[in-house]
């Protein structure tokens, strides 16, 4: 028993302490504050679940980029406390005013920048931590450097996201048009008119142009897209126009403008590009999602290191 006591007090001697978890506390202010900038970016009632997952986050992200001493590697945090300590510092301010010429320093200087630290104006600055927070995540999606992918894994990407890289289905058409704003209560009778001339007197469609009215955007529309017929003629047009077949006149089709007989050139369906055709895009995006991906399991490890406290609304209150 004896010599069990002695070994414990041994080993209780010379191993070292577990070192504590780091702790960020997540005040009661911050919390409103991120509410009350939730509630002016959208209408809708702030989700609190995600403003305490946010500012938990944020906090491990400032917090650790302290610890890594991202603060003194940062120009732009440096010259933001810098400029701070010369505004608050008399002995500078009085300096500034007896310069006959004007001249005023606007760089980082390493004085001040220690004295803003010393007086923790970093921790109270958001622009500061919003740099910090910033970099670290810049960081993080970056740990470990970037792979380059294969084309098989650029083809699983592009397969996966079909519905970003699908070319929609386009059509290239002549029309021809007729003014509402011309031909007032007559513009129904007119174009049928037209149309029934136009079916019993095939008439090539660049020439058959002529016998409608001046069109400002064209008599010929090549490879147009739903949203881009959307946009110009409005989405019962576009509808309209993708249903025909290409060959023969249809119509009249109604615009916001008037009315249009149709000579449906060509129609291309929708389709998948070829991977060489969007590579570059296809391998920026599949980068991010990985950084994105890298992001978030750092930042589970970090969330590990860390012990958060949340403050509750009434804290500090009374």
């Amino acid at each position: 028993m004896a010599i069990g006591a002695a070994l414990f007090v041994i080993d209780r001697s010379v191993a070292p302490p577990v070192a504590a978890r780091p702790t960020v506390v997540i005040t009661a202010a911050r919390l409103e504050q991120l509410a009350a900038d939730a509630r002016r970016a959208s209408s809708a009632p702030p989700d609190e679940h995600a403003l305490v997952e946010r500012a938990i986050e944020e906090e491990i992200l400032y917090s650790e980029a302290l610890a890594r001493g991202l603060d003194r590697d940062e120009q732009s945090v440096q010259w933001r406390l810098t400029q701070k300590m010369r505004f608050l510092s008399a002995g500078r301010a009085e300096k500034d005013d007896d310069a006959c010429a004007g001249e005023v320093e606007t760089g980082a200087d390493p004085d001040l920048f220690r004295q803003a630290v010393a007086l923790k104006l970093d921790e109270e600055d958001p622009i500061v931590r919003g740099f910090l927070v910033q970099k670290m995540r810049y960081l993080l999606k970056r740990a470990g450097g970037d792979r380059t992918p294969d084309d098989a894994a650029l083809r699983a990407y592009l397969e996966r996201h079909r519905d970003r890289y699908l070319q929609p289905a386009q059509v290239s058409f002549w029309h021809v048009f007729l003014a509402s704003e011309q031909r007032g209560a007559g513009l129904d009778h007119d174009a049928c008119e037209l149309r029934d001339r136009l079916d019993a007197q095939p008439t090539p469609p660049a020439e058959a142009v002529r016998l409608g009215d001046a069109f400002p955007l064209g008599a010929y529309r090549r490879a147009q897209s739903a949203p881009e017929l959307a946009r110009f003629f409005g989405p019962e047009f576009a509808r309209a126009i993708l249903a025909v077949e290409p060959g023969a006149w249809a119509g009249p089709v109604r615009s916001p403008f008037g009315l249009h007989l149709v000579w449906v050139e060509e129609t291309h369906p929708a389709r998948m590009p070829q991977l060489d055709a969007v590579r570059s895009r296809v391998l920026a995006e599949w980068t991010e999602e990985r950084r994105t991906e890298r992001l978030a399991e750092e930042i589970r490890a970090l969330r590990a290191k860390y012990a958060v406290r949340v403050a509750s609304r009434t804290e500090g209150q009374g």
